[in-house]
């Protein structure tokens, strides 16, 4: 079992980071967390400097009204995911007529010893938070 899932940010870092939601097609074979749902993003050469928790969980249609879709959320989680989708939509973009799946999330732990994977690796990963948290450089990756 594992703590917590990795997955590269690319080019959409900044964008998380300045909304605190990350989004990916939807559905996708990622196994849920054992604890808390916590996420590592990865930056180029495999560096995570922070944990995320999942504060919220959502599937849109980003080519579809959105304003119905968010109903349900909070006003300022509309607010973010509503900014992600229109910041991401001009840099990134959305694949046509895929669903996606939006989380919003808070800052659990700040890496500062900014660990970094063994190799690069171009999909997801898994991870234990102990392995995260403890102050190694190279970490390596949960056995299944």
């Amino acid at each position: 079992m594992y703590d917590v899932i990795s997955l590269p940010a690319g080019t959409t870092q900044v964008t998380i980071e300045r909304y605190l939601v990350h989004a990916h097609p939807h559905p996708r074979p990622y196994r849920p967390a054992r604890l808390a749902r916590l996420i590592a993003l990865r930056q180029s050469g495999g560096v995570m400097h922070r944990l995320y928790r999942t504060e919220r969980e959502i599937v849109l249609s980003p080519h579809e009204a959105l304003a119905p879709q968010v109903q349900r959320l909070s006003f300022s989680q509309q607010e973010r995911v509503l900014a992600y989708i229109e910041e991401r939509r001009a840099s990134f973009g959305f694949d046509e007529g895929e669903e996606y799946k939006f989380y919003l999330l808070e800052v659990a732990y700040e890496l500062r010893h900014l660990p970094r994977t063994d190799r690069p690796i171009r999909a997801h990963t898994y991870y234990q938070l102990d392995e995260l948290l403890s102050g190694r450089p190279l970490v390596l990756r949960a056995r299944s």
